[in-house]
Parts: C-alpha cells; structure tokens; sequence
C-alpha cells in the first residue's frame, strides 16, 4: 500500500524535522505515483474523532487548480471508523466524512457527527491503493490549503498537513495515513484528538477550530483541554499557515526571507519534480542570501525526501504567495 504522503526533509536548526511536506504528483506537486491497477484508485482509510461508525465517505476529483469535481463514490464506515472504496479514477482525491456516531474520548458519550471532516490525497497518474485517514486535523491542514495562494491543491495540502503536525507537536507523524490511537494505549496523534475533545468539552466549538479562520484565539483554551485530559504541561503555538521555532540561537531578527526549493524526487522508477516555497522571519535584516549561517545551516541540514536529488535553492527577500512560513524566535 503506498503513502502518498511522506514527512518533509527540511530540518532547522531546532531539530525540527520540517516545515512542508510536499510530496510528488504527477502535476509536480511533490506526490509519489502508486504503482499502477489499470487507472482505478482504491482508498481504505478511517474517520476517527473517536471512531466515526455509520459515516458517509465521499470520493471527489480534485484538479489542479484545486477545485472539487462531481462525487466519484460513497461508501459507510464501520464501527471502527474504517472504510474502503475503488473508484475508476486516478489522480487527486477529495476525501468527505459526514454523519454518522462517535464515542467521545473527553465524556464517553456517544455523539453525531455534526461537522463535515476532510483530508486530500492522490494516487498520481497510475492509480493504486492509497490510505485516507480522517480527522479534525486533517480538516485543519485542508482549511488552510483553502486559503493558500493557488487553493487547495494538493501540494499546497501537503504544507497545510506538515504545518499541522508541527503546530500540534506530533513529530513526524503524517497525519493523512496514521491511524490515531484513541482508546487503551494512546499514540501521540491520539492524545491531540483526546485534546480536541476536551476543548469541545469545555464549550469550544468543532467548527471553528476545524476552519481554523483565527488560530490564536484558540491556543489557550486547546492548550488547557490537551493538558487537562493528557495530564501534560505542554505549551502550544497556533498560528494560520506556518510553524515558529524557539530556542534556535540564530532568530528574532526583523528580516525576512523567501526561499524556493526545486529539484527531482525519484522512487519506484518514477521520477517527479519538486518546487517549494518556505518564506523564513526572525532572521538579520539584510541577511536573505545563501550567506546567511542561519539560512544555511537550515537548509543544509535537509535529509533528503527519499530520491531527491538536484536540489537547488533561490533566496528572494519577498516571499511567494501560499509559502509555508516558518518564524524562527
């Protein structure tokens, strides 16, 4: 089963392992073709808020300019929240969850689903079997991509997911094909949405945090839910389209940076190109050149998306519109 998402491979100098996932599609976007089933696209997956069972899983194309096209297909969830479809297309995928009944991890109590739930995904030019995992995260990164310059592309999906991740505190863990483990032992993608639920708990609203329009008027009160029901002191930073790294010795500078990354990524015999946008703040003002120790040690302590070669960085001191952003402090 291929992963049409893989965790991104620029590491700052924080040890964050990255600000943008962008994959490779046969568009260019950075997402990785499946090997091939004669054009038809098979996605199993989950909608999990707790498990949803007895949801409404919808198929829709989406092209590149990130409009969704007419439904493709439908298929239920089960009690555990799964669920599996073929549909005869190939190419960039829209994945709707509606309806449907959970058991809430802050309360315990069985709830409908009110809210629609997304995620994006593609099974390139050749079709294959993709994974498709559905959550209020994953409908975060998806209202992001909304906003980006461009729309919900699925490259720009990719950075929405990856500034998600981060944003959350979940490490490399790619939201769109890890299943949450929400009861018995929690995994860390679990224990956000165990977060999620507490938040609501406490009168927060789903939808809102969902279209994630004003992120910092959330922080506080997830921040309080996650620690409540986790028994954590962790601290969290929202902000619309973008990750802020602290600790890294070289930030809060008032200048700022773009910087455009192209090159190949090659795996499974296919080879896609790579372009993209990160825009850099806190650095020197002045600084925004290959120079820069700050912007090089970012860049060079990239690991490589695997097969990426030919690698090539522009530094521009405006920014490209839709870049992922990323403040180091």
């Amino acid at each position: 089963m291929r992963h049409p998402f893989h965790r991104p491979w620029w590491l700052l100098l924080s040890g964050l392992a990255a600000a943008g996932l962008i994959t490779a599609c046969g568009g260019g976007d950075g997402l990785i073709a499946a090997a091939g089933n004669g054009g038809a696209t098979t996605v199993t997956g989950a909608a999990v808020k707790g498990p949803v069972a007895n949801a409404t899983v919808t198929l829709y194309a989406v092209n590149s300019a990130g409009v969704r096209g007419a439904s493709l297909g439908t298929a239920s969830t089960d009690a555990r929240g799964s669920y599996s479809l073929t549909v005869p297309y190939k190419g960039d995928l829209l994945i709707e969850v509606t309806g449907g009944s959970y058991t809430d991890e802050a309360s315990g109590a069985t709830r409908p689903l009110t809210d629609t739930m997304r995620v994006m995904t593609t099974s390139g030019s050749e079709g294959g079997t993709i994974t498709g995992i559905v959550t209020p995260l994953t409908t975060i990164a998806y209202s992001m991509a909304q906003r980006a310059g461009g729309g919900a592309t699925v490259r720009n999906y990719g950075a929405a997911l990856n500034s998600v991740g981060t944003q959350f505190q979940l490490g490399t863990v790619n939201l769109a094909t890890t299943l949450p483990s929400v009861t018995g032992t929690l995994n860390a993608y679990g224990q956000a949405l165990r977060g999620v639920s507490q938040y609501v708990q406490n009168g927060g609203s789903l939808a809102t945090l969902m279209a994630w329009s004003t992120p910092g008027a959330l922080q506080a009160g997830f921040q309080a839910a996650y620690n409540g029901i986790n028994g954590t002191t962790l601290s969290f930073s929202f902000n619309e389209n973008g990750v802020s790294i602290g600790g890294t010795g070289v930030g809060g500078g008032s200048g700022s940076c773009g910087v455009n990354v192209q090159g190949t990524v090659s795996t499974g015999g296919i080879s896609v190109p790579l372009n993209l946008n990160y825009c850099i703040s806190g650095i020197a003002a002045g600084s925004c050149n290959a120079g820069n120790s700050s912007l090089s040690q970012a860049v060079a302590g990239q690991g490589g998306a695997a097969g990426a070669v030919n690698l090539n960085y522009t530094y521009s001191p405006s920014c490209a519109a839709g870049a992922v952003t990323i403040a180091l402090q």
